[in-house]
């Protein structure tokens, strides 16, 4: 990409709380709902259901959904610690582009509801 590429904000359904000014790679995978849920949400394909990879260039701290990391549901439960790899699973996943950047703003906002965390997290392409 060129250096006068336009800053990208990355949505996330999950904590990327990584500090502004890090270089990070994304890694975009193709649609990566599986076809159950795509019917159970009522997902009419217009936009991709997408979970990039995000991983911080200078901890190596890599961010994942579990969707890259297991085929089946979320695999597990909130008592146990998940065997999840420390890389994303190769097959099923078809990458549809490998960028990288620098992080310029970050966000993370608590869903109350969903007792969780989601991320806005804005990527100047390099």
């Amino acid at each position: 990409m060129s250096a006068e590429a336009a800053a990208v904000t990355l949505r996330l359904n999950h904590p990327v709380p990584i500090p502004v000014g890090h270089r990070v790679e994304i890694v975009e995978y193709a649609d990566t709902r599986p076809e159950k849920k795509r019917r159970r949400h009522r997902f009419d394909g217009a936009e991709p259901f997408r979970h990039p990879v995000v991983t911080d260039l200078d901890t190596g701290i890599r961010w994942m959904n579990h969707v890259h990391a297991s085929p089946f549901d979320n695999g597990g439960n909130s008592f146990t610690a998940n065997e999840y790899p420390l890389v994303p699973r190769t097959s099923g996943l078809e990458i549809e582009r490998t960028w990288r950047g620098r992080v310029t703003a970050c966000t993370l906002v608590f869903v109350e509801g969903l007792s969780t965390q989601h991320t806005a997290l804005v990527v100047a392409p390099e």
